[in-house]
């Protein structure tokens, strides 16, 4: 920035003392006359005024990229190292005099924020994306080498053989699982809850709504839980495993995603900021999903893809870099369980 200032201080000078040499030997103006012109002196004027707001200016970006990164990074920072948890406690101390615990809740994070610091997607990743496959039988190794971590979507058809999730998830199943005292419930900053199509802005606002509206007679819902609660996750999992095709040597996160909701609802476009690629097993209902390229690989990769995954179907996909949107069909309460895998 120094440097840059100074080139185009350098430049001006040098473009003013030519006209003054001009004026002084071609028109015999006296460099009092110069110095006295109104232009001249105005000139310098607004020189000065731009010249002192550049550190002004400098710092109100260095302040705004800090009130945007702070917030963005925080979460990440306090989950996963003990250093960052110091850091950010102190930064919150002494900003807010409280915790990161007690601050970190109340952060509400844009989502344009996301979009507009996430990194660009390499657009030869989905060049010869033309549709999303639907396979069977899906080997360790085809997973890996197809579409593990590439932007080919997949639906595999036969990903919940033995699964008793079916049977046994519903609104009343979770409303037991997530009882009073469940972590859950308590601990708003580690368990992420996404009100999406409803009045709900937590995961006990709406395990409490009425039958009513649980069955569709009221006012309409499709929302998304991160699970976090141990003993919950527990009881879950006897309903479902990790599916057959992910290899064992791949990291698993440990968080289980829940969305549910109405036939008619369902997400907004969005990208999401996830730590990797993520599997969903369509359990219950039929969801049609709704993917658009990136904006840079417009005219790259195909724009728009649309694809039904239905009851037993397992969908993987790649949301960060996937903008998706979700639509239930049908006459079914959905019920979608998923996770990430590194």
């Amino acid at each position: 920035m120094q440097n840059g200032v100074s080139d185009s201080k350098d430049r001006i000078v040098e473009s003013f003392d030519s006209l003054i040499s001009v004026a002084l030997k071609d028109f015999g103006i006296s460099e009092e006359d110069i110095k006295n012109l109104k232009s001249v002196q105005s000139f310098k004027n607004q020189y000065k005024e731009k010249h002192d707001e550049i550190p002004r200016a400098l710092l109100f970006v260095v302040v705004l990229l800090l009130s945007v990164a702070i917030p963005i990074f925080s979460h990440q920072l306090l989950i996963k190292t003990e250093f960052g948890y110091h850091v950010l406690d102190k930064y919150f101390n002494f900003t807010t005099g409280s915790s990161a615990l007690d601050e970190l809740c109340l952060i509400q994070i844009p989502y344009s924020a996301f979009e507009a610091f996430r990194p660009p997607v390499f657009c030869d990743e989905c060049a010869n994306v033309e549709g999303v496959h639907r396979v069977t039988n899906l080997t360790h190794e085809e997973f890996l080498e197809i579409y593990a971590f590439s932007m080919q979507p997949v639906i595999v058809t036969d990903g919940q053989v033995g699964w008793t999730a079916k049977e046994s998830f519903s609104f009343e199943f979770f409303r037991n699982v997530y009882s009073e005292g469940s972590r859950a419930l308590e601990r708003a900053t580690d368990c992420q809850f996404f009100p999406y199509e409803s009045e709900f802005q937590n995961l006990s606002a709406m395990l409490n709504m009425s039958k009513d509206q649980a069955n569709g007679s009221e006012r309409p819902w499709y929302v998304g839980w991160s699970n976090c609660d141990g003993k919950a996750a527990n009881i879950l999992r006897k309903h479902y495993e990790f599916p057959y095709f992910l290899p064992p040597d791949l990291d698993h996160s440990k968080t289980d995603w829940v969305f549910m909701g109405l036939p008619g609802y369902g997400a907004p476009n969005h990208i999401d900021a996830v730590d990797a690629s993520s599997w969903q097993a369509q359990v219950k209902g039929t969801k049609k999903w709704i993917l658009e390229a990136p904006p840079e690989c417009y005219g790259t990769c195909r724009q728009r893809i649309e694809i039904v995954v239905e009851p037993g179907d397992i969908i993987v996909l790649d949301t960060n870099k996937w903008f998706h949107s979700t639509l239930i069909l049908g006459n079914e309460t959905s019920i979608v369980i998923g996770s990430e895998y590194y």
